[in-house]
């Protein structure tokens, strides 16, 4: 709030600055076009003056008409005098405003000069002497300045100053007006916004805030929408997560202490593997909780060219020792010489196929076939990476449910923690790929294909 009373005063100072040098420059240019007919007026009376001088008896007269001119205003006091070549007064006023340099032959020049105490605007002229024309005369017709002053006041104070003072005036009315029913519904609203828990995305009240500003509050609660929908998601997550957690590490409590208590050596045996078992699987539940976390955050680094074709000959060189424990038949299907490429992280690349392999090694029976395929669109560029098992499948209803963390089909009989699909899912999207589950070869089993888009053959 008063930051924002800084704001006005330092608008409203601003505003009278600039309404000062307004009215001066105003003032500058009044002043100047007040002088402009004034001063020709003058300059026609300098010229009158030199065509009417004359000689009478050796000496310079004025015809009285032309003085009688001169004398004719009624606000200003009209001077004239005519000086000789050595600049003394021979007709006219001696009390003339003295010459201020040397004057221009046959050309009217204006100078400011001043009678007694008072200024005065002074026209001069020279020409040739009728008396010699090897000599010259000067001419001055000067003029007081009240008609000039009054004018200009007058024009200062209405048609300047008045105006700019209005101007300003109502400046400042349309300031308070912008405050009052401008800002300070919106000052309501953020402090609304301050006063919120963290806790509290609710909407906000569209009425609270000007009308031009409702779209912007309509977005602000659309996007708190989300985050609420996000918040929502990531508490399912962490309860998920605990929930998971709380069992394997349940199992291991019980087991250590049934081997405290254990006098049989062969009794401790079996519990210390039972223990061994309970504290790989959570292991494994934690790693994939750690891996999930990293794939749903934005990359950091900047995507790089991956071969997709390297990393799934590491990947399944990674799993072949499982499945050939499992009498799986693990293999690849397409053409290894000609490398793939697509844009992204190779760790999680590699974190999502390793998903896709385990979960085909871990439901498909004894003796299983599972195929990693990756094949190309001429058309597109795009690649699509696929996982092909000859397990028990995944029913219709059920392919989209799977992808949420720790679900489970009811018909699951292997061991998992449930976030394979998750992970796989996650880091596709992450890469702009899309995942889609359907059945294996002659309908059996499933089939989950990672399409690319816009994948490339790998520069040379």
């Amino acid at each position: 709030m008063f930051s924002l009373f800084k704001y006005l005063v330092w608008l409203v100072i601003s505003l009278a600055c600039l309404m000062f040098a307004t009215i001066s420059i105003s003032e500058f240019l009044v002043d100047s076009a007040i002088d402009a007919p004034y001063d020709e007026k003058l300059m026609d009376y300098v010229g009158l003056l030199g065509n009417d001088v004359r000689v009478e008896n050796g000496e310079l007269h004025l015809p009285a008409g032309a003085v009688q001119l001169l004398r004719s205003d009624r606000r200003d006091r009209i001077y004239y005098a005519v000086r000789d070549n050595d600049g003394n007064v021979v007709a006219g006023e001696p009390q003339m405003a003295p010459l201020v340099g040397a004057p221009r032959f046959g050309v009217a020049t204006l100078q400011n000069g001043q009678i007694g105490e008072e200024p005065v605007r002074v026209a001069v002229l020279q020409l040739p002497d009728p008396r010699n024309a090897d000599d010259t005369i000067t001419i001055q017709v000067a003029e007081t300045l009240n008609k000039r002053q009054a004018l200009t006041e007058a024009l200062r104070t209405q048609a300047v100053a008045l105006p700019q003072v209005l101007v300003l005036v109502v400046a400042i009315l349309l300031i308070v007006y912008g405050y009052t029913f401008v800002l300070r519904p919106m000052q309501r609203l953020r402090a609304l916004i301050d006063n919120r828990g963290s806790n509290d995305l609710s909407p906000l009240d569209p009425e609270a805030a000007p009308q031009d500003l409702r779209p912007l509050i309509l977005s602000i609660n659309g996007l708190m929408e989300r985050l609420s929908t996000s918040v929502a998601a990531q508490r399912r997550f962490i309860a998920d997560a605990a929930h998971q957690l709380r069992t394997p590490l349940a199992g291991i409590k019980s087991q250590t202490e049934l081997a405290l208590v254990e006098r049989d050596p062969g009794a401790v045996r079996v519990a210390l593997k039972r223990l061994a078992k309970g504290t790989e699987h959570a292991t494994e539940l934690a790693n994939r909780l750690l891996t999930l976390a990293r794939a749903g955050t934005p990359l950091t680094a900047p995507p790089v060219d991956v071969d997709l074709i390297g990393v799934v000959r590491d990947t399944i060189a990674q799993h072949l020792p499982d499945a050939l424990a499992r009498r799986h038949d693990l293999g690849f299907e397409g053409r290894l010489a000609t490398p793939c490429v697509v844009h992204g992280d190779a760790l999680l690349l590699r974190e999502m196929l390793s998903n896709l392999i385990d979960n085909a090694l871990r439901y498909s029976p004894d003796g299983g076939a599972i195929t990693v395929s990756v094949e190309r669109d001429p058309r597109s560029g795009g690649v699509t990476l696929a996982v092909a098992d000859t397990g028990p499948g995944i029913p219709a209803d059920e392919r989209e449910r799977v992808f949420e963390p720790f679900y489970r089909g009811a018909d699951v009989v292997a061991a998992g923690t449930g976030l394979g699909l998750p992970i796989v899912r996650t880091i596709a999207h992450a890469h702009g790929a899309s995942v889609s589950l359907g059945p294996g070869a002659d309908g059996h089993g499933l089939r989950v294909a990672v399409a690319f888009p816009g994948a490339m053959p790998l520069a040379a």
